[in-house]
């Protein structure tokens, strides 16, 4: 064998090396471009991993954290609407509501008949409600904690348990009206209800919590808490006691009379705060219920000779007439081409002022309104409150109708005189009588005393001042005047066995749709003031739509009000209705009509 040179030999070997490797010369260059691109990749990476990391880390902790977390709104607790002695009138606690998702329910029939056996619900009932087209469907609200805890853990899908506010009346319909009610959504949309729902209402809370990747929360994930605030409480001044017996009263009245409506107020006469007002309208089979809203502070209508109170007590200030003044009253008054009669036919008489209240005298108040004039008329009208309203911040009130002066005809100077060519409500009349009853002094009629906050500090509702309508003398000559219509005019049916009432009676025809006056169905009122030596309360009963005068369908009511009053607040007697007065009747051809005093 011949020997091979030694650089052969090293070629020989390097080739071998090559053919080790697997490498052939040809692929060093792409090899070194590929560990380039590798090396290029990871700088890439590693710099995304970076920004990522460090730059944008928020962002995406963010993102991660929305999907596993639940923002739950915490229901505020409405606040409480109280009688005046603190008893809740309606309030609102939280109770069990069960709801579903109709879009994660694939068995209706399964859950439904599961679900009617707890619910106590017709299964047909519960199948509807699961097949609506929604997200939220309620199934049953203020149940029990024991029938949502059976619910919960029958772990049907789509069917869920929350904590809701629910309203609760626990004396029933006692002054529905004026509190008004509240919708679906738990907003005020009536009476009091409406006009502070606000405060009411309270501040939502919030509950944000992590939950695991089923919805359940995950234990000490809470994240942020905030407590829901309760609203507040309006303090009302209604007496809940004398406002069962003003409706009980109120009731019985509207069946008797056969009326379409009534209503009832009861004034604290020194500081305007209303005790009671009660607002029914005649049900089926001669029952009496609540009015869909509080009537006597939006109702209007002619008030007839109760209205007198102004044209006298304003002619007695202006000095155009006295207490011992005698008006000649003939049988018609011309007024402009139109004859003003009485109620009732008679001859030439004369009336003393306590007469013409007490007989209820149209043609006397006519002559006495033209006596005081127009402007001056409107300018006691206006201060008794008719025509504006007069209720601080009650929704709905109306503010009746007064003419302007460049509004008077021929005969609105009379017809005004004696209640007719206006509108008013009841309360507006319980605020002008309770103003005489004062001494002159108007004090602003009101149902809210005070504000309750959720700490439970009060604050006074802000009210206008009390303002003087009449001089005190003016007020103390009209007391006797009102005595004698209950004592031996046309209100005896008032009357209080042990006490004097002092007050009026008013009858006017209704105004039908087509504008026309009806022949046979009646506004009928009384409003007066107890004791008349020393008032304490004012009230006003109002009748609407039976064919009685207001002797006959609201002074009973009245009188029956006045008893329960006395009692429930302890006050005393100050001497028994006066006897008859010849002042309160008639005098014809020099001679007293005592027939009518009952001698």
């Amino acid at each position: 064998m011949t020997a091979e040179p030694p650089r052969s030999r090293a070629r020989s070997a390097r080739r071998g090396a090559h053919r080790r490797s697997g490498l052939p010369r040809y692929s060093r260059r792409r090899v070194t471009v590929m560990l380039v691109v590798a090396a290029l990749a990871f700088t890439a990476i590693a710099g995304k991993l970076t920004v990522v990391q460090l730059l944008d880390a928020s962002t995406y902790q963010k993102t991660a954290e929305s999907q596993d977390i639940r923002s739950v709104v915490l229901p505020a607790v409405r606040g409480s609407i109280l009688a005046a002695n603190g008893d809740e009138l309606a309030f609102s606690e939280m109770r069990p509501t069960i709801f579903a998702d109709p879009g994660e329910i694939t068995a209706v029939s399964t859950e439904a008949s599961v679900l009617a056996r707890v619910l106590h619900q017709p299964v047909a009932t519960l199948e509807s409600d699961l097949l609506e087209r929604t997200t939220y469907v309620v199934l049953a609200t203020a149940t029990s904690s024991a029938v949502a805890t059976k619910v919960a853990s029958l772990g049907l899908p789509g069917i869920g348990v929350e904590q809701l506010p629910v309203r609760y009346h626990p004396d029933g319909n006692l002054a529905a009206p004026l509190l008004g009610a509240i919708d679906a959504a738990g907003n005020g949309v009536s009476g009091l209800e409406y006009e502070y729902n606000r405060y009411l209402t309270g501040h939502p809370g919030e509950l944000v919590t992590v939950v695991d990747p089923e919805g359940q929360p995950v234990p000490g994930g809470t994240i942020h808490e905030q407590p829901a605030l309760p609203g507040g409480d309006v303090l009302t001044t209604i007496d809940p006691g004398l406002e069962y017996q003003v409706e009980q009263t109120l009731a019985a009245d509207l069946r008797r009379t056969g009326g379409d409506w009534a209503t009832a107020v009861v004034e604290d006469v020194h500081t305007g705060a209303i005790l009671a007002v009660s607002d029914l309208v005649a049900g089926p089979n001669h029952t009496a219920v609540p009015a869909s809203s509080a009537t006597a502070f939006t109702h209007v209508y002619e008030p007839g000779s109760v209205a007198k109170l102004v044209t006298v007590s304003g002619a007695l200030t202006h000095h155009v007439i006295t207490p011992t003044t005698v008006l000649n009253i003939p049988p018609a008054l011309l007024v402009n081409g139109t004859y003003i009669r009485d109620a009732e036919a008679h001859p030439d008489e004369q009336l003393s002022i306590t007469g013409v209240l007490a007989q209820s005298s149209n043609i006397g108040a006519t002559e006495i309104a033209q006596r005081l004039g127009a402007a001056n008329l409107l300018h006691y009208e206006h201060a008794y409150g008719f025509g504006r309203m007069v209720v601080p911040g009650f929704p709905g009130e109306s503010a009746g109708l007064v003419p302007t002066l460049s509004q008077f005809s021929g005969t609105t100077l009379a017809t005004l005189a004696f209640g007719e060519a206006q509108a008013v409500t009841p309360v507006q009349l319980a605020g002008a009588y309770a103003a005489i009853a004062d001494g002159g002094v108007y004090h602003t009629p009101h149902v809210v005393g005070a504000l309750v906050g959720p700490h439970g500090h009060r604050h006074a509702v802000p009210l206008p001042a009390p303002h003087r309508v009449v001089p005190a003398w003016v007020a103390s000559a009209m007391t006797p005047m009102f005595e004698q219509v209950v004592s031996s005019g046309t209100g005896p049916n008032a009357q209080v066995h042990g006490y004097a009432i002092a007050g009026k009676t008013g009858t006017s025809n209704i105004i039908l749709p087509d504008g026309q006056y009806s022949l046979t169905r009646t506004d009928a009122t009384f409003a007066g003031y107890y004791p008349a030596q020393h008032p304490e309360l004012a009230a006003v009963v109002v009748v609407e739509g039976s064919k009685m005068y207001g002797a006959q369908a609201a002074a009973p009511a009245f009188s029956e009000i006045a008893r329960d009053a006395i009692l429930d607040f302890g006050i005393p007697s100050y001497g028994p209705q006066p006897a008859p007065a010849d002042t309160s009747v008639p005098t014809i051809d020099g001679k007293v009509e005592t027939s009518l005093l009952g001698y």
